[in-house]
């Protein structure tokens, strides 16, 4: 009975989170699926001021605090895409990447994406000029004007984030006024680089390679202007109009209004008995961190109700009491590294060190963890930083090379074959999840496999070489660094490289790269936002 948990958080966000504390307090066995990163949308801001009782803290801080009082009250996680969800009957049952589990009930926690406005150029200039992401794309447009869309506090806040980079601001207002508290509106007054403009929508953006022009409307008085660029590429368009929630698994089984949000009771249970729903998937007033802990906490102490009566109807003992074979101290997911900083290590905190000893332990074969050098400081940083991990462990082994390009660190196998897998970054922030997950996908078990990517994976006959350009606050591009590596582990026909944007400019100007995480396909073929292995592999068909 491994697999079969009291409830299953599909989701490790602000809410997700919060659910599995209160489910883990009352003793309940509880699982967390997440499929990128704990922490959710939360984790790209950097400054979260309005938490009651926290004065000052960042996404990633806040809810990797969430995630250790899960985790000490015995909740247990696991990195895995959701692939089916079977939720209309007494026992749920969550397919997923990792294996399928069973639950006596399910928490949807699955949180929105940013929305597409529509604006004339919106598609064509994704990644050359409009973004989504200001903490992942900010630097992209240092010294540049830039027009953020948006009236809510997502563009209030990364506007002022924006300040650090850009050398205007102005925020377009489609109503005449904010929709977010007035005490936002007011740290605005701040900041000298800021213009607001109402009642002002975006109808066009165009140019060849990048934006070269943008027309604005007064949607009052229906006056038309533009704004033209002086040099190349010199300005840029930040989106930030909401979010469209993410309920496509269940959207057949779960009752959803109008724009595709969650309908629940009070106590945040939707239409199916077992199934409850919690934070942005939900309809709500209020999108914040506040209110997805809040949602959170009510389906768990509403699901606690449910779950013991689940128990005295089937005569089920305490899942969560069901003794393993396994030691647990030695039970970690193989994926679930979460690097923190202020240790005394130079790059591997003793924390990661402890939890990185079960995973290496694992690995079916050595690897060999080659270093290209040149004579950059960049260099000499991923040369400490792979002897470090080295260091670590008798299962990868150290070497290094020299070269006149780009500075990398290669995967290479135990019969020193090359995996096709480099990384040209010091693999830190969200990308070393990607770094350990290439090391254990190369000296095997390896992830599994979806049958149906295996089978296409038949069909690349010719080399295909694949290059990621990511930024390491990025929490959109790990998926596509592991997707991408996991099947150049699989494929010899496959090559799969990871570049730090900061650290190669030639390579964002070659491509006009304005956003990540951006993936080329043979040089040629360039493709923008987040994507996992699926549709990854339909790219390269």
């Amino acid at each position: 009975m491994r697999n079969m948990y009291d409830a299953v958080v599909v989701g490790g966000g602000p809410a997700g989170l919060s659910a599995a504390i209160y489910l883990g307090r009352a003793k309940h066995r509880v699982l967390v699926v997440e499929k990128v990163k704990i922490g959710g949308q939360i984790t790209i801001t950097s400054d979260v001021a309005n938490y009651p009782g926290i004065t000052q803290i960042s996404g990633t801080e806040l809810t990797d605090e969430m995630y250790a009082q899960a985790k000490k009250f015995g909740a247990e996680f696991v990195e895995a895409g959701v692939r089916e969800l079977t939720l209309d009957q007494q026992i749920k049952r969550i397919d997923t990447t990792k294996g399928s589990y069973q639950s006596l009930s399910v928490i949807l926690a699955t949180g929105a994406n940013p929305r597409k406005i529509g604006f004339i150029g919106e598609e064509k200039f994704q990644g050359h000029g409009v973004s989504y992401c200001a903490t992942c794309d900010g630097e992209f447009f240092s010294g540049m004007d830039v027009f953020v869309i948006g009236g809510g506090f997502a563009a209030v806040e990364e506007s002022i984030f924006l300040t650090k980079y850009a050398k205007s601001v102005t925020i377009l207002v489609r109503k005449n006024r904010f929709s977010c508290a007035g005490a936002i509106v007011d740290e605005l007054k701040k900041y000298p680089k800021i213009t607001v403009k109402f009642n002002t929508e975006l109808v066009r953006a165009d140019g060849q390679q990048t934006i070269s022009y943008a027309e604005f409307k007064n949607n009052k008085t229906g006056e038309m202007w533009r704004h033209d660029a002086v040099g190349h590429g010199d300005f840029g368009i930040f989106v930030f109009a909401g979010y469209i929630p993410n309920t496509a698994l269940f959207a057949d089984t779960i009752h959803l209004n109008q724009q595709g949000y969650v309908i629940t009771d009070a106590n945040q249970k939707t239409n199916l008995d077992g199934v409850y729903a919690a934070g942005d998937v939900c309809i709500k007033n209020l999108r914040q961190i506040v209110t997805a802990v809040s949602d959170g906490a009510i389906a768990a102490t509403a699901l606690d109700t449910y779950i013991s009566a689940m128990h005295e109807k089937f005569n089920l003992s305490e899942v969560s009491q069901i003794e393993e074979v396994e030691d647990k101290s030695k039970k970690q997911d193989e994926d679930n590294v979460v690097q923190k900083e202020g240790d005394d290590m130079n790059f591997i905190s003793a924390d990661i060190r402890e939890k990185l000893e079960p995973i290496l332990a694992k690995f079916e074969h050595k690897v060999i963890l080659k270093v290209w050098l040149n004579d950059s400081e960049f260099s000499m940083e991923l040369k400490n930083f792979a002897k470090e991990f080295c260091s670590l462990t008798a299962n990868v082994l150290y070497e290094e090379g020299i070269i006149e390009g780009a500075p990398g660190l290669e995967i290479i196998r135990e019969d020193e074959t090359s995996s096709g897998i480099i990384f040209h970054s010091v693999p830190g922030g969200h990308e070393f999840n990607s770094f350990v997950l290439a090391l254990y996908n190369v000296a095997g078990p390896g992830q599994d496999l979806d049958p149906a990517v295996e089978k296409k994976l038949e069909h690349i006959q010719k080399p295909i070489h694949i290059q990621v350009v990511v930024s390491l606050s990025c929490t959109m591009c790990p998926e596509v660094v592991i997707g991408t590596q996991r099947l150049a582990a699989a494929s010899s026909k496959i090559t799969a490289e990871m570049y730090d944007a900061q650290h190669f400019p030639d390579l964002r100007k070659k491509y006009n790269i304005m956003s990540v995480p951006c993936m080329i396909v043979n040089d040629t073929a360039v493709y923008f936002g987040k994507k996992n292995i699926s549709e990854i592999i339909d790219l390269l068909l």
